[in-house]
């Protein structure tokens, strides 16, 4: 690994000069048109959502000197250094921007997945985890048997119905509750789903939000809920293992088919955090944007699931297959023992691009 490369004083001094000026033109009141210099930020008051509307001194935007990328522990704007300055069109032009640009690149690369994951919080989000009764305090809840209307026969339609301690629902809505669930069995966030079609067909609640909805506090520095909001969206972080070839779905769902494997909350989330594993493996789902997402990944050197090969050698082409559980869904229907060797189609080699 190459030495990481340290900011120039004259470069940390514009940048400085830059950011001063997006403070001054976009919030009014004295107080936040400060910053504080340190050795690894810059903290300032954030822009984007307009920081404390109580506290007026209160920053909780940073910019890290480490990687140049910016990040708010109130509104979790998370940019770098060059997007945040063209949003407020201040954005460096020339041999500076260059310059700019070429310090994230060569940066980012040395950030380890501890740092952006914040794996020491895993034991104290496991703390924090409620069980199912402490969240029906909060929630209009009940868990599912055979006889629950809508989501029994939801979850058997998608094979489901046999891990039913990931689920719970809310008769009212007919909202089914997908659990993130720690080792032990306690949940630390959650995903709905509408089985009606009247209102969002997703929302997600992480364990901030979930803790507010029953009335308690977390009491931890911005930086540290910032963390654990963050984990409590990853579906079966608390239950993976890191060492062996782990794999990433689009959603909880999926990853529920396979062992060892992380549901994310959309394709459009931010997944960047595993890139550094060598054991992480990326199925998205077999459409344009998930395909488009594991083009990025490929070209990275990231492992990908190749769906167009493997759909094809199992004479399988044709048929609507989006994601694994309509993979699993296929293969319970027509038994052709397509499942076997499904690990032989994930590749990092960026000439297999043409069989994604």
């Amino acid at each position: 690994m190459t030495e990481e490369v340290s900011i120039s004083s004259d470069l940390r001094t514009r940048i400085i000069e830059k950011i001063a000026r997006v403070l001054y033109h976009n919030h009014s009141h004295p107080e936040k048109r400060q910053y504080l210099e340190s050795r690894g930020r810059l903290n300032f008051a954030c822009p984007y959502c307009g920081d404390s509307t109580v506290v007026q001194r209160k920053k909780r935007g940073n910019l890290y000197w480490n990687d140049l990328y910016f990040h708010c522990y109130n509104c979790s704007e998370h940019k770098s250094l060059d997007n945040f300055l063209i949003d407020f069109e201040e954005n460096f032009e020339g041999d500076e921007r260059i310059n700019v640009l070429n310090y994230i690149k060569e940066n980012r690369a040395h950030f380890s997945l501890g740092e952006s994951l914040d794996f020491y919080l895993f034991e104290k989000i496991s703390e924090l985890s409620l069980s199912f009764d402490e969240l029906c305090k909060g929630f209009n809840i009940y868990p599912i048997n055979e006889l629950t209307y809508r989501a029994y026969p939801y979850l058997k339609s998608r094979l489901l119905h046999h891990k039913l301690e990931h689920f719970g629902f809310d008769p009212k809505r007919k909202e089914l509750y997908v659990f993130n669930l720690d080792a032990k069995g306690k949940i630390v966030g959650f995903q709905t789903r509408d089985l009606e079609g009247k209102g969002p067909k997703y929302k997600t609640w992480n364990l901030q939000r979930i803790y507010e909805r029953l009335g308690l506090y977390l009491n931890l520095p911005d930086e540290e809920v910032d963390a654990i909001n963050k984990i409590s969206m990853l579906f079966g972080i608390l239950r993976v293992d890191l060492g062996r070839d782990f794999t990433i779905f689009e959603g909880p769902i999926d990853a529920m088919f396979m062992r060892n494997s992380i549901g994310l909350t959309g394709v459009k989330k931010k997944i960047v955090d595993f890139d550094e594993i060598p054991t992480a493996r990326y199925m998205l789902d077999n459409d344009r944007e998930g395909k488009s997402k594991m083009i990025e990944k490929i070209k990275n050197g990231q492992k990908i699931f190749l769906w167009s090969k493997f759909l094809e050698e199992h004479h399988i082409k044709g048929k609507k297959i989006k994601d694994l559980n309509d993979l699993i869904k296929f293969e319970y229907k027509e038994r052709i023992g397509c499942l076997d060797g499904i690990d032989n189609y994930f590749s990092n080699d960026p000439m297999d691009i043409v069989f994604l």
